[in-house]
């Protein structure tokens, strides 16, 4: 009896140290099974309104932080939302004021990638202070699905009038001329998914409307062999328009050409100059 009594006791401890051991190996299978989830898109904004041309142009740039490629989902063709205020009052919202596709877009964007987009709205904006503030639409798969915002302010100044003194006459001499040198606009092209492209060259800012049956595209301007700018534009009604704000103004003898490609298109290119 004393034999049989000590081997079930023996038998006992043997099997609440197995237990232990058992429970102890769980927290180090979990913390081995652990990684850092990706990081969001980083967002970058910059505005400007020609008071002239009653025109507001944004350049919203995205980067992919990681260091390795992500998996990017839009939830339609709208890549940002932009809100303009004045004050607390709304004068300007992309989203509402423009029409997207609902199509979801995939897209995957190598380390360290980044996209800029380049818009212009025509937008007539009495003087004063205004703020603008830009929303990311871009999710990366894995990120914590967190709001990336932007914001940025811009003043409209008054227009300034000017009176003529009393003894200067207001109009020139016969035998000359005041007025400035204007680029004149380019014949309406038509090539490849695009039709009746229209470009118009003016010091820095270079305003392209057109018309095709693609979505959305991407466009780049390049002299064949460096490239100036380059974004994404998108499509509203069969037409498009956008707005590009080169960094200085180009050499009237300097090739400059638009490259605009349909996603998963082919290339086609028009001369601006």
């Amino acid at each position: 009896m004393k034999k049989t009594w000590l081997l079930a006791v023996v038998t006992a401890i043997l099997l609440v140290v197995a237990g232990c051991g058992k429970e102890e190996a769980k927290p180090s299978q979990v913390n081995s099974d652990s990684s850092e989830p990706p990081t969001p898109l980083t967002l970058d904004t910059e505005v400007a309104y020609d008071a002239s041309a009653k025109t507001l142009s944004a350049t919203i740039s995205m980067t992919n932080p990681n260091e390795e490629a992500v998996d990017v989902t839009f939830n339609s063709s709208q890549r940002f939302q932009l809100v303009v205020k004045k004050g607390d009052q709304t004068v300007f919202d992309y989203g509402s004021d423009y029409m997207f596709t609902e199509s979801v877009i995939e897209e995957k964007w190598e380390a360290n990638d980044k996209k800029v987009f380049d818009e212009v709205f025509p937008l007539t904006l009495e003087p004063g202070e205004y703020s603008v503030e830009v929303i990311g639409l871009g999710q990366v798969d894995g990120a914590p699905e967190i709001a990336v915002t932007d914001e940025t302010t811009f003043t409209v100044e008054s227009a300034a009038t000017e009176t003529p003194d009393e003894g200067t006459s207001e109009t020139p001499d016969e035998g000359t001329s005041e007025t400035p040198e204007e680029t004149p606009a380019t014949e309406p092209q038509s090539d490849g998914a695009f039709r009746d492209v229209q470009i118009d060259l003016n010091d820095t800012m270079i305003q392209v409307s057109g018309y095709t049956d693609e979505v959305e595209f991407e466009w780049s301007v390049s002299d064949g062999h460096n490239v100036y700018a380059q974004g994404a534009a998108e499509v509203t009604g069969g037409g498009f328009s956008f707005g590009v704000l080169l960094d200085e103004v180009p050499a009237k003898d300097q090739p400059l050409f638009l490259e605009m490609t349909p996603i998963g298109g082919e290339v086609t290119s028009f001369k601006v100059q």
